[in-house]
């Protein structure tokens, strides 16, 4: 059996700057991570390195992957709470990852290894991840610490199994930063009392539950009319002709300036009750106009066939169109309203 010759590792650190970089950028992060452990020396090697930038995310959900490495809407790498409590050797602390109760991470080691992370990777996090059932204290800590850390959030996900309304709504009532997409994947099986958000300060929402069976009772319509985003899916809803005919109503009168999409889904509705004391212009059923937009980083392409069309009070034309049968445990139907910008209806 040939045995291979002796080989002497390579001191990498010795290398000139260009070779050195060259290498280091091709580490992946939880090596660079490691690599920063070993002296001051290494760290500030890594930090005057031309890095590969990520969206850097900040999770608080039962996944525990506490720091998230992201580009676009993908995860590539994470460093977990186990991965980093077994570094904490490496800096000569003992600081716990959960708090007292056992089942939340620590503030205090998330902020500790948020600030390692960010400095050696000379970024800011702009994606966050909550858990829906988080306690009150916990979702408190998190946005006030949050509000001073994240300037300006490209993406915030509120997910899990369940959910405490009240816990939500604190932490919608702390922070102030405005959110590019918001996403509430709440997949309680029961119905929860409303979320308060506030004045949403997001662009694009994305709403939606477990199944049919369970539509969305939390989010109320006028929780919707002080959300002045520019797009919203919400999924299986609770919202009936009262409802709908109160946030048409509000729209035309200058509420939702910034809406140019809305998709819900909702139980059989009259439409004779929906538009009662609203103009309607209704189209031919045989006239097809496509409607483009995106959301997120996605493209989203509607054709409205025929519909009703309404009018805001400075003319801002908006189509409104009943949609096919929602597939699911009780007969719903779609209901899309779209923005057309001026000129184009």
């Amino acid at each position: 059996m040939a045995v291979p010759p002796n080989t002497k590792p390579i001191p990498i650190l010795k290398l000139p700057f260009i070779p050195l970089n060259y290498i280091i950028q091709h580490f992946y992060p939880l090596t660079l991570l490691d690599l920063s452990l070993l002296s001051k020396k290494c760290r500030y090697i890594i930090k005057s390195t031309n890095l590969v930038k990520y969206d850097m995310g900040l999770s608080f959900q039962v996944d525990e992957y506490l720091i998230r490495f992201q580009r676009k809407d993908t995860l590539k790498f994470f460093f977990s709470i186990n991965i980093l409590r077994e570094r904490n050797k490496y800096l000569q602390t003992e600081m716990r990852p959960y708090s007292n109760n056992g089942n939340e991470v620590s503030i205090e080691f998330a902020k500790f290894w948020v600030n390692y992370v960010c400095d050696l990777f000379r970024t800011k996090f702009n994606l966050l991840f909550l858990d829906s059932n988080a306690s009150i204290d916990q979702m408190s800590a998190v946005g006030e610490w949050t509000k001073s850390l994240i300037s300006e959030c490209w993406f915030c996900h509120v997910a899990g199994d369940d959910a405490n309304s009240e816990s939500i709504s604190r932490f919608f009532e702390i922070t102030n930063f405005p959110i590019r997409f918001l996403v509430f994947d709440l997949r309680h099986e029961y119905e929860i009392a409303p979320i308060n958000c506030g004045v949403l300060n997001a662009q694009e929402v994305l709403i939606y539950s477990k199944t049919s069976k369970n539509p969305v009772n939390w989010f109320t319509v006028e929780q919707m009319m002080r959300t002045n985003c520019s797009k919203m899916i919400l999924g299986a809803c609770t919202f009936d002709e009262t409802d709908l005919n109160h946030f048409i109503k509000g729209w035309i009168n200058g509420s939702n300036s910034k809406m140019e999409v809305f998709i819900t889904v909702v139980k059989t509705i009259d439409f004779g009750l929906v538009f009662d004391g609203i103009e309607v212009d209704v189209r031919d059923p045989m006239l097809v106009r496509p409607f483009y937009s995106s959301m997120l980083t996605h493209p989203l392409e509607f054709l409205i066939i025929g519909g009703f069309d309404i009018r805001r009070n400075d003319g801002t034309v908006a189509s409104i169109q009943p949609g096919a049968e929602f597939a699911g445990p009780r007969v719903m139907n779609y209901f899309t309203m779209v923005v057309w910008p001026q000129g184009s209806s």
